[in-house]
């Protein structure tokens, strides 16, 4: 930092005899010169002590530290202000006479007319010095302080600044998915970042003469009236002043609220000229005798150097009797003390910006970007909508306080313009500054650190990735039965549905719009997680590295592998933007300490690439755009359905996904070409929120109504992001590449005229379904169809499909044994219902076993039971089976 350095360095005998060698140093060196009677004495001495000095041109090209300003996408709200130093620069022709003449009346009376050194400044303070027996008096000039500061600037410190025509080109801010978005600990970083430069307190008699000739040059360097200007501002800018501020700019506003420097008083100009002497112990914050209570008494040291600075300004004309007066009387509570030392209005959104900020200069090539971030005075337009983000803050509070008797304590929120990949809202916990309850820790941001498992949000990905890769298509048939995957004990794995029945044969569509678990898996198996890992890495979601890391198997339908909230909401982003994918992005437009601009989203940021075509993204958005749909989707479509201001319903896409141990609940859902949203709710101690059945917590019961009440909200009212205009209907439409085809409802497969039900469904080119073969004898034959299918499926699954088509011939539909023994139990049996919207199935092909013959009647009827009467006739099933049941609990996962 750089002070006044009047402050005693090392023993007072030590300080007093080097500044007696200095003063004599330098009349020594005139002496000797006109003693010698040459040019030539005076010159040889002169070139001794000048040897090695740098350019007196010092001033030139040096960046003093500038706080870098973080605003909201309007350029009005101040969100953040990241520095090293506080500092804000300001120009000598804006700044108030009163400022400059405070500051030389107080440091360096002649400065206006010596020439870098005051000679008789030297002089007097060593008298007083020598009388003192101590250093009570200094003699630097403001030359000399800037010319200590600005040398360890230019020895030390590297360029902050972008170099002219230095532009990255679109898409060189390249982005990678499983880096961290912000950094958890913060105060480190700065720490080993914000390292201050030390300027050099040489005490050596040659060197302090030295520095006595570089000021006479630098004085030469910059001659006249601009030239002393231009070394006084540099000084307002460069000097501490206590209370974390350099500069006279940040002094103001930090001890008094006042930006604009015209606007302070005389007094309160006095005060803050005097505070170099000595910051730390002037600052009234810091002053031992701080008192909250009495806060006159930690001003007290401050108020009396106030007091010598006007007695100076009175001095040297620069104020009247009267306004001496006035300012002297005036109190450090009349000054109206303001303090502000720091400005993070959002904080987790405010670190994103910053770690953006500094791959964007990284790729701009400044040196050292994260030291530039803090200090190289940029203003960074961000892509905040700050009044909506209020809105956002209000709800995320709501729906976690409605759910507090579930054991939901905290929540997050992401929310993107996806058509430009600009981050609209960004909560990353329901608090902040709530540290104290480890289910809340509200300091980590959950959106840009935190990996929660999405559960069956993550469908959508792997049915997409299956449908690219033409592995399965929305008709293809799965047969919703418990079913063993793997060959043996160790791999096996048997996923059930978060409700516990079986659905038998379900096509793709109805398996993911319900979030049907078993089909999912199936699903999986046909495409292939490592297929589905490269899928995800393209839509920015996760590298395929990571995902095959933790060894997903079958169960990353299923949502078993972490992943990070803005990355998931990103990528349900390509579905709305038919299939492009705009990188999530916080900043809008970065301008440099000269109002330069250096970058743009519009101009320089992430290449939009293309992971889908427009027709392979149509596909799951068409089958999640059904979940918004109360005609398509009967459990959850009214309740998720969203309308335009004139009550259109828009065509949003919407999945949830629950943990199957209750740990994490989720939602994303977007309309088409414009907002997409991501909301997550748990505990950050990972604690389960309730599972009690009928009462625990599930993605409909939490995330599906703050998603809806937001994405309503920031839709249909006027904001910053859609230019204050309600965002009219949008749609996904058709496109070229999709072709409709009428298949059999129960296999999926083009209509023969002899498979009952028929409904039409869209296809990629070149992917509709041969014709239907597998009603050879007017039923359903599912053994037939899984054996024949393509890709093969394993002779599980063919066990499995016969197994149910049996248990339904023979009208066993009811269940049996104990649910939770199922994995080591073959006995167990789920009851067997048909989806959502059906009311029962289709003949199916199976083999019927005969019913246990009954008794023969004896020729002697057995005595009736006393006081009975008539007795009813037992059971006996026979025919098609009992109708199925009706479902009684929806799926847990919707």
């Amino acid at each position: 930092m750089m002070t006044r350095r009047t402050t005693r360095r090392g023993s007072r005998r030590r300080g007093l005899a080097t500044f007696l060698l200095v003063t004599l140093g330098v009349f020594g060196l005139m002496f000797v010169g006109s003693i010698m009677g040459t040019a030539g004495g005076m010159f040889a001495a002169y070139n001794y002590f000048a040897s090695d000095l740098p350019d007196p041109n010092i001033l030139d090209g040096i960046e003093s530290p500038e706080s870098t300003y973080i605003y909201d996408r309007t350029g009005e709200v101040l969100l953040a202000r990241f520095e090293c130093q506080n500092r804000e620069a300001v120009e000598f022709a804006e700044l108030p006479e009163v400022v400059w003449q405070a500051t030389v009346a107080s440091e360096d009376r002649t400065f206006w007319e010596n020439n870098g050194v005051d000679f008789q400044g030297v002089v007097r303070a060593a008298l007083a010095n020598l009388e003192a027996g101590t250093i009570v008096q200094g003699a630097s000039t403001i030359t000399q302080q800037v010319i200590d500061y600005a040398r360890v600037l230019q020895e030390e410190g590297e360029s902050t600044q972008v170099e002219a025509g230095a532009t990255p080109a679109p898409s060189a801010v390249e982005v990678d998915p499983d880096a961290p978005a912000t950094e958890e600990q913060d105060t480190a970083d700065d720490t080993d970042v914000c390292q201050p430069p030390a300027p050099a307190q040489s005490t050596e008699i040659e060197d302090k003469i030295r520095e006595n000739i570089l000021a006479m040059q630098v004085t030469s360097a910059y001659p006249g009236r601009a030239g002393k200007e231009r070394i006084l501002e540099m000084y307002l800018n460069l000097i501490y002043y206590g209370n974390g501020s350099y500069g006279i700019k940040a002094a103001a506003a930090n001890y008094f609220g006042i930006t604009d420097l015209a606007e302070l008083s005389l007094a309160q100009v006095a005060f803050l000229s005097a505070l170099p002497q000595q910051p730390s112990v002037l600052d009234p914050y810091q002053n031992p005798n701080y008192n909250a209570e009495d806060p006159e008494a930690g001003a007290a040291d401050a108020l009396r150097e106030r007091d010598l600075v006007l007695g100076a300004m009175l001095e040297e004309g620069y104020i009247t009797r009267a306004e001496y007066n006035q300012a002297r009387g005036t109190t450090w509570t009349d000054m109206q003390p303001g303090r502000i030392t720091s400005v993070l209005r959002e904080p987790h959104f405010s670190f994103r910006v910053r770690t953006e900020a500094e791959r964007i200069l990284a790729a701009l090539e400044v040196p050292d970007p994260a030291a530039a971030v803090r200090t190289g005075g940029y203003r960074i337009i961000t892509t905040l909508d700050y009044e909506l983000q209020q809105v956002g803050h209000e709800l995320v509070a709501k729906w976690v306080a409605n759910l507090a008797d579930k054991n939901v304590n905290n929540s997050a929120l992401v929310s993107i313009d996806s058509a430009t990949g600009e981050i609209i809202t960004y909560i990353g916990s329901v608090d902040y500054y709530n540290r104290e309850d480890p289910r809340v820790q509200g300091q980590f941001d959950v959106a840009g650190l935190g990996r929660r498992q999405p559960g069956s949000a993550f469908k959508p990905i792997t049915y997409a990735s299956a449908f690219q890769s033409r592995d399965a298509n929305v008709g293809t048939m799965l047969v919703d039965a418990i079913t063993q995957f793997g060959v043996d004990g160790s791999a096996s794995y048997r996923p059930t549905n978060a409700d516990i029945r079986e659905h038998g044969p379900v096509l793709a569509v109805d398996a993911l719009r319900y979030s049907l678990n078993i089909p999912s898996v199936q699903m999986q198996f046909l495409v292939g997680s490592p297929t589905t890992a490269a899928f995800s890495e393209s839509l920015g979601i996760a590298s395929a590295e990571y995902i095959m890391s933790l060894d997903p198997g079958l169960s990353l339908a299923l949502g078993s592998v972490p992943l990070n909230l803005v990355n998931m909401t990103q990528a349900y982003g390509t579905f709305a933007q038919q299939g492009e994918l705009h990188t999530n992005t916080t900043i809008r437009e970065i301008r440099d300490r000269n109002g330069r601009i250096v970058y743009t989203r519009e101009d320089n940021g992430p290449q939009v690439t293309e992971p889908m075509t427009p027709a392979e993204a149509y596909l799951p958005h068409w089958i999640i755009e059904g979940n918004t749909d109360p005609d398509r989707n009967l459990l959850w479509g009214e309740r998720a359905q969203l309308v335009t201001p004139d009550g259109q319903r828009r065509p949003a896409g919407f999945k949830t996904g629950t943990t199957n141990d209750f740990r994490d609940v989720s939602g994303f859902g977007y309309v088409p070409e414009s907002l997409v949203t991501g909301v997550w709710m748990g505990n950050n101690n990972q604690e389960p929120m309730s599972n009690v059945l009928g009462q625990g917590l599930f993605s409909a019961d939490g995330p599906l109504f703050l998603w809806h009440e937001f994405m309503t909200r920031a839709l249909n009212e006027p904001w910053d992001w859609n230019g204050q205009t309600p965002v009219g209907q949008t749609t996904f439409e058709q496109p070229d590449g999709i072709v409709t085809a009428e298949v059999c409802r129960w296999s999926g497969m083009a209509d023969s005229g002899r498979c009952g039900r028929t409904v039409t469904l869209p296809f990629l080119e070149g992917t509709v379904p041969p014709v239907d073969n597998v009603h050879p004898r007017g039923c359903l034959d599912l053994e037939l169809y899984v054996s024949q299918a393509t890709p093969n499926r394993p002779d599980n699954w063919i066990e499995a499909a016969d197994t149910w088509s049996d248990r339904m011939v023979n009208g066993q539909t009811g269940s049996s044994g104990d649910p939770a023994n199922y994995q080591e139990d073959e006995r167990v049996r789920f009851a067997i219902t048909p989806i959502y919207g059906e009311s029962g199935f289709p003949s199916v092909c199976g083999e019927r076993v005969a019913p246990p013959p009954r008794p023969r009647p004896s020729t002697t009827p057995a005595p009736s039971p006393p006081g009975g009467g008539g007795g009813g006739g037992g059971g006996g099933g026979g025919g098609g089976g009992p109708p199925p049941p009706e479902p009684t609990q929806p799926p847990s996962d919707e």
